[in-house]
């Protein structure tokens, strides 16, 4: 069991080493309609946020939108390649945002926040039945009496059918990429290997791939690895929408009150 946790720990820290230089071209996101509705979440169960803690911040497309609301933003992620591409976007915006390299299933800081995020899917990045659970005691330890968390999934029909056993490819003038997707039905998780070439001088290209494992995890496993962890459950929908998802649903939006 271990060595399972260090190889996903050690998958993660890697999976964003080239990415990284591309991700925002890739995503296709309109990210401050996304801040938007998490804000319409957390003020419809009379949150008044001050200060968020955001886990798993990538390049920092939630994060900057969220400080430039006003709201006092710590970001973490694992990745040091995600992590720099977002405090340059920071310094570029002028922004003080609190930026930290570190792993979400093990973070301690000594602070508490009014909202935990969680965004892009990266909760299907935990593996293991352990990592989920580990994830939501942190994020309980970081969050005030009567906050929320916050955080999206990848959906069953999105693992398996628009990821699923595909292949995607682009070609461009500065990278290409073909990403070659496999979900195994036994695990349920879906490996995504993608492979970059890379514009360099003299019109050569450096070859580099990386693998990423998202796990599908369905709603009632959620819901009761929650209230095991002492949230309750306040809302389960389909993503920008305030009704539960439908069969055909890309991602799915989960709310967890702390207790007071």
């Amino acid at each position: 069991m271990k060595k399972s946790n260090s190889r996903n720990r050690a998958d993660a820290d890697r999976a964003y080493t080239y990415l990284a230089q591309y991700y925002d071209l890739l995503m296709d996101i309109d990210y401050h309609k996304w801040v938007t509705y998490l804000e319409r979440i957390w003020q419809g169960f009379g949150i008044k946020a001050v200060k968020i803690l955001e886990l798993a911040c990538g390049t920092g497309n939630i994060t900057i939108p969220l400080a430039q609301k006003g709201y006092q933003v710590t970001a973490v992620d694992c990745s040091k390649a995600m992590i720099d591409k977002a405090k340059k976007k920071a310094e570029d915006a002028e922004l003080q945002i609190e930026f930290i390299e570190h792993d979400m299933r093990t973070l301690s800081v000594e602070d508490q926040f009014d909202v935990v995020l969680c965004c892009c899917d990266s909760l299907n990045y935990l593996t293991e039945i352990w990592d989920l659970s580990a994830f939501f005691k942190q994020a309980y330890v970081h969050t005030k009496p009567g906050g929320l968390l916050l955080f999206d999934l990848n959906s069953e029909m999105k693992l398996r059918e628009i990821y699923g056993n595909q292949f995607y490819a682009e070609l461009g003038d500065d990278f290409s990429y073909f990403w070659d997707n496999n979900f195994d039905e036994q695990t349920e998780i879906c490996r995504m290997e993608l492979t970059f070439f890379i514009h360099l001088d003299n019109n050569l290209y450096q070859r580099v791939s990386e693998i990423h494992f998202e796990k599908l995890w369905r709603p009632q496993t959620i819901f009761n690895y929650l209230q095991a962890n002492n949230w309750q459950v306040m809302g389960y929908y389909g993503f920008l929408t305030w009704e539960e998802p439908g069969s055909d649903e890309e991602r799915w939006q989960f709310a967890a009150r702390k207790e007071v």
